[in-house]
């Protein structure tokens, strides 16, 4: 397989959505380089989003040690290889944001590493997915199977079919809060 540009990579990567309660969600575009400033319209809770994206680097492989290294915009990326998004919210406002919830798309041409996304340390946290492109989210999607007998049975659902990641802040997201929330892919 030919090795993927990562601007191709990252153009549907690079998309979140923010909602607030009670008001018109805003979307911001998420750079690498420079932060993307969220807001409502009445220019209220301005929350600041930044997603950069680091490759996997395995230092020593006898004692397991894995590093993260930047990923430059122009990087090639090989098939196999793990990336990890960092998201970093930080509530720049002198006000509490109110059920916070970011939403970072799996990018073309990669699948989730099933377990890797972390929660943001807020309180209240919740991490779910979508498996239907954003429609519906769950903590544990799971699918129907027909078996060879005709019987239906609920399975987890496989990591090649997580479409999104979904972040919820809790219901308060204090002012001048920075909080972190990460999830990685393997490139197919």
């Amino acid at each position: 397989m030919k090795p993927i540009n990562m601007i191709s990579l990252g153009t549907i990567a690079l998309i979140s959505s923010i909602s607030f309660s009670a008001v018109m969600p805003s979307l911001a575009s998420l750079q690498n380089s420079d932060p993307a400033i969220a807001q409502t319209a009445k220019q209220e809770a301005p929350v600041q989003l930044k997603l950069a994206a680091e490759r996997q680097s395995i230092v020593a492989v006898a004692s397991g040690r894995v590093d993260w290294k930047p990923l430059p915009d122009n990087a090639s990326l090989r098939p196999g290889e793990t990336i990890r998004y960092v998201v970093t919210a930080s509530n720049i406002s002198d006000r509490q944001i109110k059920k916070l919830v970011v939403n970072q798309p799996i990018p073309q041409g990669s699948v989730y590493v099933l377990g890797s996304a972390t929660l943001p340390k807020v309180e209240g946290a919740k991490l779910d997915y979508s498996i239907d492109g954003g429609k519906t989210y769950s903590e544990k999607p799971t699918i129907r199977v027909k078996l060879e007998n005709g019987e239906i049975v609920t399975r987890p659902a496989p990591d090649s079919m997580y479409t999104n990641v979904r972040w919820r802040f809790g219901d308060n997201f204090s002012a001048k809060t920075v909080a972190y929330a990460t999830y990685q892919v393997r490139i197919r």
